[in-house]
Order: C-alpha cells, then sequence, then structure tokens
C-alpha cells in the first residue's frame, strides 16, 4: 500500500515537472524567434530610411496636391503646397531661374490661387514674373494668360491708367497661337481704362461668339455706346442738336447682350445688369414704360435683383402708378432685409401709404425706420467725437481687427457706408491690408513658436519622416527583444518556486513589476499608430471641453445681447424705467462682457497651448521615454535573476532553465546594444538637421520682425492720411444717417398733421352736415307755417 502511493507521488510529480520543462521549452522557443527575426531585420532599419525617401512626393506629385486644393476652393492649403514647392525648386533664393519643369506650372497655380483668393499683390507678383521670363520656353504657354491677368489687377487696384503702358508693350510680344479671347479682352479693358473708346472697341469687337468672354466684352461695347452719347459723340446725333443724350445705340448694344444664352451663373449675372443699364438709360430718356419692362427682366435669383427693386419702385413714381411702387417696396423689404436700399425704400413706401391715406401703415413703417436707425446715429456721432486722428485711426483698426466690447462696436451698415463713399475703397483697402498683415504677422509668429517647441521637443525627429521610418523600425526590433526577455522571464517563473527570499527574491519581485509594461511595448507598425491615435484622443478630450467651455462663453454673450437689447427697445417704445437702475444694469453687462472677452483670450491661449501639445505626440515623447527605461531596468533585472538562479538560488530546474537561457540573453544584449547603437546614430542625424532647422527658424523669426517693423512704420504712416479719409467718410455716413431719422420724424409729423387734417375735415363735414339739417329742418318748419297750421295744434299719438 505504501509503496503504491509512494509511486503514484512520483507519478504526479514527474508530470507536472515534465509540462513545467514543456512550458519553459515554449517560452525559450519564441523568445528565440524573436531574437533571429530582430537579427535577420538588422538591415531593415536603412531599408525604411531609403524606402520612405523614395516614396517622398516628386515636383509633379506635389503639383498636382496643390491643384486638386485649388480646384476644391482650398485657397489657404494650396498656396502652401505651391510656396513650399516654388521655394524648394529655387536655385539660391531664385536668384537664378530654376531649370526644374514643374517651376513654371507652379508658380502659374500659385498665382492663380492668390488671385482666386483676392490677394492681388502677391499674385501680381508671380504673374510678372511669368512675363518677364516669358522667352523661356516653360512659360511661352502662360505668357497671354499672366499679361491678361495684370490688366485685371490693374483695374482691381484702380491703378492710375498710365501704369498700363508698360503692358501695352508686351502684347505685341505675345505670339499669335496665344492671342484668344481672354487677352483681347483684357487688351479692351485696358483701353477702356485709359478712355481710348475707338480702340477699346476694335478689341471687344474682335473677342469671337460663344466664349468664355462674349458676354462681358459685349456689355463694355455698350458703356461705351453710353459714354460716347453722353459726351456728343453718338454719330446719329447731329452736331449742334438736342442736349439731351440719345442713347438708342447704347440700348441697341445692350440688348444684343440679353439675347446671349445665359450658360453660366458669371454670363446671367452680365445679362442682368445689361438689362438694368436698358432700363436706367430709358428712365433718363424719361420712357419709363420701355425701363419698367426692362427691369422686369432681372430674375429674383439675381445679385442686382435688390436694386432692381428700388429703382423699378421710382420708375412706377415716375408713372403715377403708386400701388406697384409701394408693392415693390414691399417686396424688397421682405426679399432682401439687409439691403443698402432697405432705409430709402422704407421711407419712399412710407411716403407713398401716406399719400394714399394709410395712416396707421406709414405711421409704423416711420417708427420702424427711426427705432433702428437712431441708435446708429448715435453711435456714429459717439465715434466722431475723437479728435485725435490716431486715436481714430486705431479704434477704427481695432474695429476691423477684432470685435470690440457691445458699447464700442460700429453698425456694420456705418462702416459698409464710409466703405463706398469718396475715396473710402482706398481708404479702407489701407486698413484692412494692415489688418491682414498684422493676422498674417501674428500666424506666422505662432508657427515660429510651435516649430521652436518642436525642435526642443523629444519626438523632434517628427520633423524628418524619413529618419522617424528609420527610428521606427530600430525601436521595434529592440522592442521585440524586450519582448523575447519577457518570453525568458515568464519561463523562468515556470520553474522557480513560488516563494524565493534573499536577494534573488527582491530582484524577482522589480522584474515582475515590469513585466506588465514590457508587454505593452509596441513591436509593430500598427501598435505604433494605435500608440499614436491614443495620444491624440487624450489631447482631442481636452479639445472638445474646451470648446464646451467656449460654447458656454458664446452663450453668455448672447444673453448680454439679449439684455441690452431688451433694454433699448424699452426705451425705444416708451417703457419707463429708473434711470439709476438701467446705469446699474449697463455696468454689470459691461463688466460681464469684460470678463467675457477675457476668458475668450484665455481659451485661445489654451488651444494654442494643446496644438502644440498635438505636435509632442509620437516618437520620443515622454511614454516612449518610460519605455527605454522599463527595458533597461528589465534586462538588468532579468540578467541578475537569471545569474543567481544559475548559482542554485532558485532550486534545480531553475539553474538548469537559467544555464540554458544565459547565452540566449548573451545573444539578445549583444544585438539590442546593435541596434541602440544604430538608433542613436539617427539621433545623431537628428540632432545635426535639427541645429540647421533651428538656424532657419531664427532666421524667420527675425524676418518677422523686421516685416513688423516694416509694418509699424507703414501704420504711423497711415494714421493721418487715412485717418483722415476715413473720418471724412463717417461724417458722410452720419450726414446720411441724420437725413433717414430726419425723413422719419418728418414723415411721423406729416402723418400726424394728415391725420389732424383729416379729423379737420370730418369735423367741418359734420359740422356742415348738422348746418345742413338743421336748414333744412327750418325750412320744413317755414313751410307748415306758411300753410297756416300751428305746429302746436297738430294731434299727439296716444
Amino acid at each position: 500500500m505504501r509503496r503504491a502511493l509512494a509511486l503514484a507521488y512520483a507519478t504526479a510529480f514527474l508530470g507536472v515537472a515534465s509540462q513545467a520543462w514543456a512550458d519553459s521549452d515554449q517560452h525559450l522557443s519564441s523568445a528565440q524567434g524573436d531574437i533571429s527575426f530582430a537579427q535577420r531585420e538588422m538591415g531593415s532599419v536603412q531599408g525604411a530610411i531609403d524606402r520612405a525617401r523614395a516614396e517622398k512626393p516628386t515636383p509633379e506629385q506635389r503639383l498636382a496636391n496643390g491643384e486638386l486644393l485649388y480646384r476644391t476652393k482650398d485657397y489657404n492649403r494650396a498656396i502652401v503646397v505651391f510656396s513650399e514647392l516654388v521655394q524648394d525648386l529655387c536655385n539660391d533664393p531664385c536668384q537664378t531661374l530654376p531649370s526644374a519643369p514643374a517651376y513654371a506650372d507652379a508658380l502659374w497655380l500659385r498665382g492663380e490661387t492668390y488671385y482666386a483668393a483676392h490677394e492681388y499683390l502677391a499674385a501680381r507678383r508671380d504673374y510678372k514674373y511669368i512675363v518677364n521670363n516669358g522667352n523661356d520656353s516653360r512659360f511661352q504657354s502662360y505668357f497671354g494668360k499672366a499679361l491678361a491677368r495684370l490688366v485685371d489687377i490693374s483695374l482691381r487696384l484702380n491703378d492710375p491708367p498710365e501704369s498700363l503702358q508698360e503692358l501695352f508693350t508686351k502684347f505685341n510680344q505675345v505670339p499669335p497661337a496665344q492671342v484668344d479671347a481672354g487677352l483681347l479682352y483684357a487688351k479692351g479693358k485696358a483701353y477702356y481704362r485709359r478712355q481710348q473708346w475707338n480702340d477699346a472697341t476694335q478689341a471687344f469687337q474682335s473677342v469671337a461668339a460663344n466664349t468664355p468672354y462674349t458676354h462681358q466684352a459685349r456689355y463694355f461695347q455698350g458703356l461705351i455706346a453710353m459714354k460716347l452719347a453722353r459726351a456728343g459723340g453718338d454719330p446719329n446725333q447731329p452736331k449742334g442738336g438736342t442736349t439731351s443724350a440719345n442713347y438708342k445705340q447704347a440700348i441697341e448694344v445692350f440688348r444684343q447682350v440679353t439675347v446671349l444664352p445665359p450658360d453660366t451663373p458669371e454670363h446671367q449675372h452680365v445679362i442682368d445688369l445689361a438689362w438694368m443699364a436698358i432700363g436706367r438709360l430709358f428712365y433718363e430718356m424719361e420712357q419709363y414704360q420701355q425701363a419698367s419692362e426692362a427691369y422686369a427682366k432681372v430674375g429674383r435669383d439675381s445679385p442686382e435683383f435688390d436694386t432692381m427693386l428700388y429703382e423699378l419702385a421710382w420708375v412706377y413714381v415716375r408713372l403715377g402708378d403708386v400701388q406697384r411702387a409701394e408693392r415693390a417696396l414691399e417686396v424688397l423689404a421682405v426679399t432682401d432685409p439687409g439691403s443698402p436700399y432697405i432705409a430709402d425704400g422704407t421711407l419712399l413706401r412710407a411716403d407713398l401709404l401716406l399719400r394714399a391715406g394709410a395712416f396707421d401703415k406709414a405711421l409704423q413703417l416711420y417708427l420702424g425706420v427711426r427705432a433702428e436707425y437712431e441708435p446708429k446715429r448715435d453711435k456714429v456721432i459717439e465715434f466722431l467725437k475723437n479728435t485725435d486722428v490716431a486715436v481714430f485711426y486705431q479704434k477704427l483698426s481695432q474695429q476691423q481687427l477684432d470685435l470690440l466690447d457691445q458699447n464700442d462696436a460700429l453698425p456694420p451698415i456705418a462702416i459698409r457706408w464710409a466703405r463706398e463713399a469718396e475715396d473710402g475703397p482706398a481708404a479702407f483697402a489701407v486698413i484692412d491690408d494692415i489688418n491682414e498683415c498684422k493676422r498674417l504677422l501674428k500666424e506666422s509668429q505662432i508657427l515660429v513658436d510651435k516649430l521652436t517647441a518642436m525642435t526642443g521637443a523629444a519626438n523632434r525627429v517628427r520633423a524628418f519622416p524619413e529618419l522617424q521610418a528609420g527610428e521606427e523600425i530600430a525601436l521595434m526590433l529592440i522592442n521585440r527583444i524586450g519582448r523575447a526577455r519577457l518570453e525568458i522571464a515568464r519561463g523562468l517563473d515556470d520553474e522557480e518556486p513560488s516563494s524565493l527570499g534573499g536577494e534573488i527574491g527582491q530582484v524577482r519581485d522589480k522584474r515582475r513589476a515590469l513585466m506588465g509594461v514590457m508587454a505593452g511595448l509596441p513591436t509593430t507598425q500598427a501598435e505604433f499608430a494605435a500608440r499614436e491615435q491614443q495620444g491624440k484622443r487624450q489631447w482631442n478630450a481636452v479639445s472638445q471641453e474646451l470648446t464646451r467651455r467656449s460654447l458656454e462663453v458664446d452663450q453668455l454673450q448672447a444673453i448680454v445681447n439679449g439684455l441690452r437689447r431688451m433694454l433699448r427697445d424699452d426705451a425705444q417704445k416708451g417703457i419707463a424705467r429708473d434711470p439709476e437702475a438701467v446705469k446699474r444694469f449697463n455696468a454689470e453687462l459691461d463688466a460681464n462682457e469684460r470678463d467675457l472677452k477675457r476668458y475668450r483670450e484665455q481659451i485661445a491661449e489654451l488651444r494654442r497651448y494643446i496644438e502644440i501639445g498635438r505636435a509632442q505626440i509620437g516618437m520620443g515623447d515622454a511614454r516612449y521615454q518610460a519605455d527605454a527605461e522599463a527595458r533597461g531596468q528589465f534586462r538588468e533585472l532579468l540578467d541578475r535573476e537569471v545569474q543567481l538562479a544559475g548559482q542554485g538560488q532558485a532550486g534545480g530546474g531553475a539553474q538548469r532553465y537559467a544555464q540554458r537561457v544565459s547565452p540566449v540573453l548573451a545573444q539578445a544584449r549583444q544585438i539590442e546594444d546593435q541596434l541602440i547603437a544604430a538608433f542613436n546614430a539617427l539621433e545623431a542625424q537628428v540632432e545635426k538637421r535639427i541645429g540647421e532647422l533651428r538656424a532657419k527658424i531664427e532666421y524667420e523669426r527675425g524676418q518677422i520682425a523686421k516685416f513688423q517693423a516694416q509694418l509699424d512704420a507703414l501704420d504711423t504712416e497711415a494714421r493721418d492720411l487715412v485717418g483722415q479719409v476715413a473720418r471724412r467718410n463717417f461724417g458722410i455716413v452720419r450726414d446720411k444717417l441724420k437725413g433717414i431719422v430726419l425723413r422719419a420724424d418728418i414723415g411721423i409729423t406729416e402723418q400726424a398733421w394728415e391725420v389732424r387734417e383729416e379729423e379737420l375735415d370730418r369735423v367741418n363735414n359734420l359740422i356742415g352736415e348738422r348746418a345742413r339739417q338743421e336748414q333744412l329742418l327750418d325750412e320744413e318748419l317755414k313751410e307748415v307755417r306758411d300753410d297756416g297750421v300751428d305746429p302746436t295744434d297738430v294731434p299727439q299719438k296716444k
């Protein structure tokens, strides 16, 4: 019995030992496979670098990417792509003409992108470069197109006519094969700008039918015919005849535009402009019925619809059709409440209603106009109290650059009218350009700060994708060896007893504490990508929380705006409130608005920090540094544990296992050292290139400082001139707003007077009717008396 029991125990012990032996063999085999893989793939580090360099897009591919962005109207990104390509293809900052075939295409597309983004000065620079190098075969295909663009930019920037003379000398250099409709149209516009009517007419007539510029060319022909008629140059009008212009020929030219096919939205707009021109010419000729028919041709979806309705209303007024005039103005108020004609149109409509006897409707319109424009007038008057032009200019620039407090902001319609007033486009263009430069310099400074932070960050290898690809492969293999050590450690756990004391027990506890970290080391590209996404998700969570806070600020701003409007509307409706309470409410609203403005600034600053934090995610960040530290500690602890186990401190099984894995660990250390050396070599290359990048960043920082100084100088020069022009224009706006409010007040007074006159007429009519009735009664009584009948003798009814 005892012998059988002993045999059973021995069999069970041998079974457990054999199972432990099998498990440890499996872990060792897996570790050897990982080490062999790392040794075999050591040469792939340089291969990854070479592949990344080969995968770098060619200039043609980058050109296609930029063109795709341009076609999708993503102009900002397209400009970045084209600018980088142009800079990369330049030789010694473009002191000599680059030899790359894609350079001309990149320069042309960048100019087109600038043009589409309304960056006309930058576009002009690229177009001039193309025109000046038109003799080069690569630029010849763009020569005529660039020349046409230069004419258009000159007109858009309102350059003096003399500046076009240089372009006329270039027109003769265009090869005949490139003289197309676009170039002829541009040539005609240049002649038109110089008031050379015959040459302009000849150029416009040369534009063939069924081209993208046919409609525009025919429209310009109508404008020339109109100017000739006003100047007395109409060949159909006899010399010394009537002084009134005869626009029949101009009208016929404009009619030729209206019969052209509306095949594009741009062409439809030209057709609408032609109908508007016909209507205006008929109006000047006092042929109001024909004018109304022309205006009626403009569709509801036309950009000129609001202008057409207002002018059509005046045509109906001249025709004496008050009802149709009032209907046109009513449609204007409903379809386009933001139209610049809405104030004059509403007052005209109120006048018509007043003349028609609709006193209540007229009064409502007058009161509405006064309630809307009187606060705007007060804002402009308060704004014009600035006596210092520099302060005026600074405040106006701030109005354009950033939103002021609610109490300081100018009404948008006042700014729009000031822009449209005399010399307004030029003055406000200076302000807009300076503010745009300030914005771009600010964004450039932020970009420089980001790049500076990136060069000092642990993940700076991301600036060089090919080196990052090599480091990723090297780190992947190093982590693979770390995983091999993890497998060896697991096999050692199968051999060692559960409880160990002394040094080996302490070493094992520290080693086991690091096994979770070792198990999480990324060893494939998918795992590296997953770690990248994990870091981005963390920053995305912070960004989303900041967005929620920004929405709360916007909601609070909406509440403040609503409270301000309530106080203003109550005052306009005649609701009496305690002046001290209103003053206290406004002071609280001002304080809250200042807090909201400060919160927005803090949110913008935090948003910048988040962007910098996102840029510091990736290879070499804190997670990878923690991995490297854990790998080193795990390696040293495992080597010491195997050494102690080989000395017999963990039993016979562990001793035999330690003897088997010692050569494997030595091989792993050797391969790992080679991979670390390769990784460090790549880091040395990164550090060298980072030094070059830092030098470029510092150069750009200096350039930004220089541009900022130049901008400050230009800003100082513009303060006096632009400030004077802007203040004068806002004086015009003030007078216009005063006129609107005054007309509304006059209308209210007229309405009250008309109501009074109507009431007096009604009272007078009632008095007259009473007198007439009394007279009739007297006459009847006299007739009765004349018949000899005494009214008192008439028998009464019972």
